[in-house]
Order: C-alpha cells, then structure tokens, then sequence
C-alpha cells in the first residue's frame, strides 16, 4: 500500500546549502563556535534555550539586520533531485509536506517552489522598528517539533504516523524515524542515524523504487 503522504526534511534533503549555517556566516559565527554549540546540545550539556539564547546574543551583538537576513536566505541552491521526486509522487498522487527546523521565512521560499501540499518550520525571526534582529519565536527542541508536526498533519488527514514515510538526514530527523517507523536515511553515514532508519538512499529518487516495492 503506498504512503498517503511522504514528509521530508529541508535543509541538506531539498536544498544543498543550509540556511543555518549561511546564515552565521553573513552574521560572522565562526565555524568552531557554532559546531561547539551543536554538539553541547546534542550531547545533552547545554538546553535548547541555551542553544538558542546562545545564538540569538550573538545575533544581537553584530547587529543582524532583516536587510541582512533576507538578502543572505532568498539566494537558495535546491537539491535537482528534489524536483524529480516531488513531480514524481504528485504524478502518483501521493501527498508531500516539508517538515523543517529552520526558518519560516525561508522555508516558505522554498514551499513556494516545490509546491508541497503542507511545510512547517520551528523558528520565526523578529525586527525592531530600525530594522535589527531582536529575539525568534520556536515550539521546543526541533526533534520534538517535528513529531508534534507529524502528528498534527496525520491528525487532520485521518491517518496513521506509521502509514506514512519521513525523509531526513541528521539528528534531529530521529525522532519523526521513530514515530513514523518509516525513516528514510538519505546520504547518512553516521551509525547512529542508520541503525533508527528504515530505508537508506543515495538519491531522493530511490523513493520511487521504496514505494514501487511496497
């Protein structure tokens, strides 16, 4: 039986260049710092607030203006695979919702060319009058949030999490693998990623072969 509907995550499955990162490099993160804040909250030192809180101080002080922002998440590398499978499955009648931890902004530039019939994101920035980045808006730990953005879509559609199929690619894609029971590893490596993972794939079109052997 095919999948009502197939969830994908955004960044490094759709696109090829992360919005988080280029947006800390327009901003002037260093690399060093923002791997050693990911892996601080992966590795259960520090608190998604913290995380964030950590981020958004270093926004603050270098003054990232909503010029800045947009400017630096309006230019968007998709994957071309993207487009082949999304043509793919509408052909087949097979729904589709991007389910991101990134930015709403910029994830609905990328909805706005894909055309999935539902995408979520965790995170919405805020300006001041004078145009200076002030603080974002998130649900929870982006793990979670993709769970609760899974259930909710299989609420309103009527059906089961595990009837369906969740495409990712890293950590925080885990938790929709465990839920939906269905976790489609794409381009992973990492064995932590592969032993939660259903399927692993090269190419997003290796969906096609999944679901044709379903």
């Amino acid at each position: 039986m095919k999948p009502p509907i197939i969830f994908f995550d955004c960044d490094g499955v759709l696109v090829s260049d992360p919005l988080w990162p280029k947006l800390h490099k327009a901003v002037g993160l260093p690399d060093e710092l923002d791997k050693k804040w990911w892996d601080e909250y992966y590795g259960g030192v520090i608190t998604a607030d913290q995380w964030v809180k950590n981020i958004a101080d270093f926004y603050r002080k270098k003054k990232l203006s909503k010029k800045l922002f947009e400017k630096t998440l309006s230019d968007i590398k998709f994957n071309p695979e993207s487009f082949e499978i999304f043509n793919y499955l509408k052909e087949k009648k097979i729904m589709t919702a991007i389910i991101s931890s990134g930015i709403d902004y910029y994830i609905n530039k990328v909805a706005k060319v894909l055309n999935p019939n539902y995408w979520r994101a965790n995170a919405t920035f805020h300006f001041d009058r004078k145009g200076l980045f002030t603080h974002w808006d998130y649900l929870t730990d982006d793990n979670i949030t993709k769970v609760i953005q899974v259930n909710e879509i299989c609420d309103e559609l009527k059906i089961k999490p595990e009837d369906t199929i969740f495409v990712g690619d890293t950590d925080n894609d885990l938790e929709a693998f465990k839920l939906t029971k269905h976790g489609v590893l794409y381009q992973g490596k990492n064995a932590d990623h592969v032993k939660f993972a259903w399927k692993t794939i090269d190419n997003l079109m290796d969906i096609k072969d999944i679901i044709e052997s379903i």
